[in-house]
């Protein structure tokens, strides 16, 4: 009896537990999520404000940009335009010409006249400058001596002006008369009594020849007050029509004493007289620029060589003392050359005058 009441429960407890189980293994229906749009409109607030703030921001900064630029470009313009220390201003060219016109005609016009000589030079000295390192001693610059006759300038014209380092060269085209004098036996015919007779008797005469040189003179300027830098020089005119495609001190270097020395003096002594004598384009093989006085002046003197030894060779400064041939007027001027050396031959690779 009790057997069967345990197996009853046994089962009872069975069936329990299988419904149980039966009861957990049925599924709940799970609840649907809802799917809530996100709303964007804040963000699409925050960067538009953001992308409006950076245009502005850049905008602002371009702006400031572009003015500090136009301020530094401008700058550049003042500082451009402004003359450096020791620069020449801009000279006036009209006035530079009006002052000129005086010194040209007493450095032209000589007159075989001790007074007037003196006079000459005293009035050509007034238009120099005070502090000048002239390429002579003063009173080398305007000496005369050894002179045999007259000039006189027929007329003058400006042709160029051009500006170099320190000063502007002022180029006139003049035309002027060399005269001298020349002996000659004439004839005359005199009384002897009641009958003339013929005799030969030496008279003295003058003749002229007629020139046309460019005059170069160094000018520098004090705002409109000017001055004569340096002696001036002639020149051969030099044609115009072509086909078209900044006072410096003096630097102390050791000159040149070697054994070269002689062979480069007895070269200048060369160069210049066919400098003085030949033609332009039969200094071809002596420069590498050539120029001449095409037989205008005679040389005289090359004086006071200084030699220095460079890279490529040697520079030379050098006074040189030119003649008028017929009447033994003195032209005085510096040059320096660069010369180069091959084989023993000596060759100007670059002439300046001054």
């Amino acid at each position: 009896m009790l057997q069967k009441e345990s197996e009853s429960e046994k089962k009872e407890e069975s069936f329990f537990r299988t419904v149980i189980q039966k009861i957990k293994r049925v599924k709940k229906p799970e609840k649907a999520k809802k799917i809530v749009p996100r709303d964007r409109s804040k963000m699409v607030a925050v960067t538009l404000w953001t992308v409006l703030s950076s245009l502005l921001v850049f905008s602002f900064l371009a702006v400031l940009l572009s003015v500090n630029t136009r301020s530094v470009v401008n700058d550049v313009k003042r500082d451009f335009s402004k003359p450096k220390e020791g620069e020449q201003k801009q000279i006036s060219v009209t006035a530079a010409d009006n002052f000129l016109s005086g010194f040209i005609h007493e450095y032209v016009n000589v007159k075989n006249d001790m007074d007037s000589i003196e006079q000459r030079k005293k009035k050509l000295e007034s238009h120099m400058v005070t502090d000048a390192n002239e390429s002579f001693e003063d009173e080398k610059s305007y000496d005369l001596t050894g002179l045999k006759g007259n000039r006189i300038l027929n007329e003058y014209s400006l042709y160029n002006v051009k500006k170099e380092k320190g000063y502007s060269l002022f180029q006139y085209k003049v035309i002027y008369t060399n005269q001298f004098p020349v002996e000659k036996e004439v004839e005359k015919t005199i009384k002897d009594g009641k009958q003339e007779k013929k005799v030969k008797e030496k008279v003295i005469e003058k003749q002229g020849v007629e020139k046309k040189l460019l005059l170069n003179i160094p000018v520098t300027n004090k705002g409109d007050t000017f001055a004569v830098t340096a002696v001036p020089y002639f020149s051969v005119i030099y044609d115009l029509k072509g086909k078209i495609a900044s006072s410096n001190k003096e630097e102390t270097r050791e000159e040149y004493t070697g054994l070269k020395k002689d062979s480069i003096e007895k070269f200048l002594d060369s160069f210049f007289e066919k400098y003085a004598s030949q033609k332009k384009e039969d200094m071809v093989y002596m420069m590498k620029k050539p120029e001449s006085l095409q037989d205008s002046l005679s040389l005289g003197n090359v004086e006071n060589v200084k030699i220095f030894e460079t890279k490529k060779g040697f520079e030379v400064s050098c006074d040189v003392e030119f003649r008028e041939k017929e009447n033994q007027i003195p032209v005085k001027e510096r040059f320096t050359l660069e010369l180069t050396e091959n084989s023993g031959q000596f060759y100007v690779n670059d002439l300046k005058h001054q």
